[in-house]
């Protein structure tokens, strides 16, 4: 069951990557030309009407134009539905959102349609006597490189048990089964398990596969293997004394599902690859973010840096006084003396020409600043969120989002304040490694104000 508008409204990306809906009035009027009273009905014969528009788009009729945009207009529905239901499953806990994900399988507006998208390898693979086009759009969509990257920077690998299995290595085997709860003897069947596996199922797999390198969209799976192949794996364990010394016969569903399980212990540790980090070599006062949640972070501090320095220095020089410009000026230079070149607050006063530290002191507020860059911080990431997920403009969902930023981002933010203030206290230091000063003192370099 479908609804006919799919077949003339097509979504796209725009030239400021947001999503739009077109209804395509042309598209339209032929539609209901070559399927009159189909909007009409409660059920829409999708699987009949794909066919025949798949037939004109693929012979020399002269339907056939129209009949590609009809088919486009249907491709775009299901890859926005694609990624809605991504930010649906994966939203809450891994801040994935469609807004993300639609620009990576949709065609700009500019796009020609015979250029190489996503659209058209769906269109040039898809078999209307094989499958309808929803499902075919949905395995492509799953399949295609560029959503498989986004969904791994945000920590998601979805993969099926025999892809787990097949790109498992040896030495990770027994290092997963290692930390598992698992007798010596359980370890030693599970291995013998995994060995008669790669030796069927890889094996065959490798000699029929059809590889297409020369496709950016890769549909190619690892699909579970056939009852043969497992007959084949229960053949070689049965034979295996060690394997099978308490029954004589291994059933094929037997095989199935214990390669099952083994794929579930290994699934459990493969977003975690190769962490061989000792415990007394962690330090626990470091917050780690998510790797897709370091450069947001990163933007939104140097713009709170931006902010606030910016604001300082207006209301220092508000007036417009020579004395007040003048003071704004000495302002930015301390500022760039301290975090730039890690002078001494002492030295900076006598320096600048102030009467005392303790003048200075008053004049940079460095306390206040890093409240003040920390507040702002936060206040950016709930805008950037807010707007990524298109939550902007609802209330309810901005009061859930600014909690779930706050346990997200409040911990690294405190622990930047902490470290900014440690290493000011240091009287020894050359240089400011905090990731606070660099971001000061990145923005004082490229700002003009204090130069002139």
């Amino acid at each position: 069951m479908g609804v006919a508008s799919k077949y003339w409204i097509l979504v796209r990306i725009d030239s400021f990557s947001r999503c739009k809906s077109e209804a395509l009035e042309a598209a339209k009027v032929f539609f209901d030309e070559q399927f009159p009273n189909v909007a009409q009905q409660n059920v829409i014969p999708d699987r009949n009407i794909q066919r025949q528009l798949i037939q004109w788009y693929q012979s020399n009729d002269h339907r056939g134009e129209m009949a590609q945009k009809c088919l486009r207009c249907f491709i775009s529905n299901v890859l926005k539905e694609c990624c809605i239901a991504l930010e649906q499953k994966f939203g809450e806990k891994h801040y994935l959102y469609s807004a993300q994900l639609l620009p990576l399988v949709l065609d700009a507006t500019h796009c020609s349609q015979d250029s190489e998208s996503l659209t058209t390898h769906i269109l040039s693979t898809f078999n209307p006597n094989k499958s309808n086009l929803s499902t075919w759009v949905t395995v492509i969509f799953k399949s295609c490189s560029a959503v498989k990257q986004s969904l791994k920077e945000h920590g998601i690998v979805q993969l099926t048990d025999w892809t787990i299995l097949r790109y498992t290595t040896h030495t990770r085997l027994k290092r997963v089964l290692s930390n598992v709860q698992l007798t010596p003897i359980e370890i030693g069947k599970a291995v013998k398990l995994f060995d008669s596996f790669h030796q069927v199922y890889c094996t065959q797999l490798s000699e029929h596969r059809k590889a297409k390198p020369e496709s950016k969209f890769n549909t190619t799976k690892y699909p579970q293997p056939t009852k043969e192949q497992l007959n084949q794996i229960a053949e070689i364990l049965s034979k295996d004394t060690e394997y099978s010394y308490d029954k004589k016969i291994i059933s094929d569903e037997e095989v199935l599902e214990e390669l099952q399980k083994l794929a579930n212990i290994l699934r459990e540790n493969w977003t975690q690859p190769q962490q061989q980090v000792q415990k007394n070599d962690v330090d626990d006062k470091t917050p780690k973010l998510p790797d897709f949640c370091i450069e947001p972070f990163n933007n939104c501090l140097h713009k709170s840096v931006e902010q606030v320095i910016q604001t300082r220095f207006d209301y220092i020089q508000r007036k417009g006084t020579a004395k007040g410009k003048e003071q704004a000026k000495r302002y930015m230079e301390a500022l760039h003396l301290f975090h730039c070149n890690g002078v001494a607050l002492k030295k900076i006063a006598f320096q600048l020409g102030f009467t005392d530290q303790p003048h200075l002191s008053r004049l940079l507020k460095l306390k206040i600043l890093r409240q003040d860059i920390g507040r702002n911080l936060i206040l950016n990431l709930k805008k950037y969120v807010a707007e990524l997920s298109g939550y902007s403009q609802n209330p309810d969902k901005l009061l859930e989002l600014d909690a779930r930023i706050q346990n997200l981002f409040g911990e690294e933010i405190d622990q930047l304040i902490k470290d900014a203030e440690k290493e000011a206290k240091n009287g020894y230091r050359l240089v400011m490694n905090s990731k606070l000063a660099q971001s000061v003192c990145q923005f004082i370099n490229k700002c003009p104000h204090w130069k002139n």
